[in-house]
């Protein structure tokens, strides 16, 4: 099928309820033969292609050769370029022939320079497609689709139309890798090297431990999923991106530990929860801001030597080629144990003392201590079988979602911004936060949310949900209209390692007044 059978499905989601989209995609999918490429481009499933609005307008105006201001007016006009591009365009441009196959590896390419093979191969296709077909190209292209249709969405369609739990599936294995064996009737696996599994989150300690729990250290440093076989090594960060050049030595070291009895474990794979902090040349914790040295520079040698690192493991999700996940901690534990070398594996504590086990972490100069349910499975979800002690201020992993431009050094900058945690109805607003981070984070920051904007009313910009942001404060107040507000709020870090999912929601918000009130 073609790419116009797509874009006409996705013109017809816009303005559908959830549950009418949700029908929508599932009543379509009988018409595409390859349904994994329409399952990977809906459920943004696609590999980064380094595009951004600025360099997709550049790139449009050299396309249609007109100026960049034309491309950018009419982007404007309609608070979208995908929407300006189709009414930028003719109306009776004829459709293209371009297959979804063609079009999921169009999105694909890397869009790095203008002066590319990937260029000419985006400007023969963009040349050679309708108006409704450069629209959704654009907005698929720069990962924004705005038709209402998320991965849940998708998630939700694949289970009505394969009549299977897709959800359940999902936890270890790509939306659009589970189509070959749905198509199929091949139960997937379980776990598989290579396929991220969705991590295990913590909610905060609020007094209330579980009959059997095991302490370890809370380290400041970004959680990581290792996957070990004889072939490679594979790290992924908490968003399942595979980040494994960053980390170069870190590999280095979990090849050294291919000897003796691990060889043969290793021949089935290992699937490892860890965290990689950064320390200082004498090897103790250093600032957690160090980190983004590793993640963004693009000299990957000169990013390891200036800021080295350290690894700890906490947990075995799968051990010579089988699940772990339905196995309790403690089982998991000792497998852990069997797996690599004990200097490796994160500080425990033996004793039942939270704040003992906390000043020992602090002193040490780690950010808290995580209480774990030696009795639970590995649940891919934020549960209480996992609970994070930190310092008494509140912490929260918000979503930005609305913003409003500052004055005098920060004109021309977004330097309030409304955030939100997850609801039912979506996500709600608990308050604004200005504070914490530097004018250069902001002024980039800034960048990020001007790509994102959904709405812009009494001058006030809506984003789609994207950005997350650790903030603290001092506590959560619920107002007498039922809504809610941070008392002394401050961005603690913009966490690029997380997505608008893993923040906190209306429930956690609900809990902290509780306890604080």
């Amino acid at each position: 099928m073609t790419m116009i059978r797509f874009s006409r499905m996705c013109e017809s989601l816009e303005n559908e309820t959830p549950t009418r989209k949700r029908f929508l995609i599932h009543s379509s999918l009988s018409h595409f033969s390859n349904k994994k490429d329409v399952i990977s481009i809906l459920a943004l499933e696609y590999a980064q292609n380094n595009i951004g609005e600025k360099k997709a307008i550049k790139w449009l105006a050299k396309i249609f050769d007109v100026f960049e201001d034309e491309i950018e007016d009419s982007a404007y006009r309609w608070m979208d370029l995908g929407e300006g591009m189709k009414e930028f365009l003719s109306a009776n441009r004829p459709d293209s022939n371009i297959s979804i196959t063609e079009f999921h590896r169009l999105l694909e390419l890397d869009c790095s320079a203008i002066n590319s093979d990937s260029y000419t191969q985006i400007s023969d296709a963009i040349s050679a497609m309708s108006a409704m077909e450069v629209k959704w190209f654009i907005r698929y292209w720069l990962r924004t689709p705005r038709n209402g249709v998320n991965k849940s969405t998708v998630e939700k369609a694949m289970t009505d139309y394969y009549q299977e739990d897709v959800k359940k599936h999902s936890v270890s294995h790509s939306l659009s890798g589970l189509v070959h064996y749905l198509e199929n009737d091949i139960p997937p696996p379980a776990l598989v090297h290579g396929n991220f599994v969705k991590p295990m989150l913590a909610k905060k300690y609020l007094g209330k431990l579980p009959e059997r729990y095991l302490m370890d250290i809370k380290y400041d440093g970004n959680r990581y999923q290792i996957h070990r076989d004889n072939v490679d090594v594979i790290i992924f960060n908490r968003k399942g991106k595979i980040v494994t050049e960053q980390y170069s030595d870190v590999v280095d070291l979990i090849l050294q530990w291919d000897v003796g009895q691990l060889e043969k474990l290793f021949g089935g794979g290992i699937i490892l929860d860890a965290e990689i902090y950064p320390v200082d040349s004498e090897g103790n914790p250093a600032k957690h801001q160090s980190l983004a040295t590793r993640v963004h520079s693009k000299d990957k040698q000169k990013a390891i030597a200036d800021c080295p690192v350290k690894l700890v493991v906490f947990d075995c999700l799968m051990y010579d080629g089988e699940s772990l996940l339905d196995d309790t901690y403690s089982d998991r534990l000792e497998y852990l144990e069997e797996s690599i070398p004990a200097e490796y594996i994160a500080q425990s504590f033996t004793h039942g003392n939270v704040e003992a086990a906390y000043n020992v972490a602090i002193n040490a100069g780690f950010e808290g201590v995580m209480i774990k349910d030696l009795d639970a499975v590995y649940q891919s979800k934020r549960t209480a079988s996992l609970l994070k002690y930190k310092p008494p201020r509140i912490e929260l992993d918000v979503t930005i979602t609305s913003g409003e431009f500052g004055n005098g050094k920060k004109a021309g900058m977004i330097a309030t911004y409304g955030v939100s945690v997850r609801s039912e109805s979506g996500y709600t607003e608990i308050g604004n936060v200005g504070s914490g981070i530097s004018d250069s984070e902001m002024d980039e920051l800034s960048v990020r949310l001007k790509r994102i904007v959904d709405s812009y009313t009494n001058n006030k910009y809506f984003f789609l949900p994207r950005v997350v942001l650790e903030v603290t404060c001092d506590a959560i107040t619920r107002n007498k209209d039922g809504t809610y507000g941070m008392r002394f709020p401050r961005i603690v870090r913009i966490r690029d390692d997380k997505n608008p999912v893993d923040s906190n929601t209306i429930q956690d918000v609900e809990e902290m007044c509780s306890n604080i009130y």
